[in-house]
């Protein structure tokens, strides 16, 4: 039985096994960048960020983080009561089974009861399943769009909480 729970430190090495295998099977099979997996790791240690994982039977299965969004693309100052949902991911074998919209409903969830009003993420223009996923549990296109670090187009998508 799958269950969503709090990440904790001991699943950070699954967690990171998940967005690998997903984001490449996204990809058609390409791995990102190494220095890509080091920007993943970093979200580990960043203060008032959360992991959330959907957890089968002792396996990780799915993956978010919540943070507090920050201005000028996340270099900025925190904008306050806007929460950046990032790095939803479950292993293609789950795919459409329902566990990454359970993911995003408890990633909702927690950042309401941590007083965020407003909540932001990017996802592909090409990721299709992304886009019904998100727009399924209420968010829109913000109209803004941008190149990621592989050159891959993006686009903004938002939702009051």
């Amino acid at each position: 039985m799958t269950v969503v729970r709090a990440g904790t430190a001991a699943d950070h090495e699954a967690a990171l096994g998940v967005w690998r295998v997903s984001d490449t099977a996204r990809r058609g099979g390409v791995p990102a960048p190494p220095d890509h997996e080091d920007k993943v790791r970093s979200r580990f240690s960043v203060q008032q960020t959360w992991l959330t994982v959907a957890d089968d039977d002792g396996e990780v299965v799915g993956i978010t983080f919540g943070m507090p969004a920050r201005a000028d693309d996340g270099l900025g100052d925190v904008v306050v009561g806007l929460c950046h949902l990032s790095l939803v991911f479950v292993l293609p074998r789950r795919w459409g089974s329902g566990v990454g919209g359970r993911l995003v409903d408890a990633t909702l969830a927690e950042a309401r009861s941590r007083g965020y009003g407003r909540i932001q993420l990017w996802t592909h223009e090409t990721n299709e399943r992304a886009q019904r996923l998100y727009t399924g549990r209420g968010f829109g296109r913000d109209g803004r769009t941008k190149d990621d670090e592989q050159g891959e187009r993006i686009g903004l998508w938002v939702r009051d909480l």
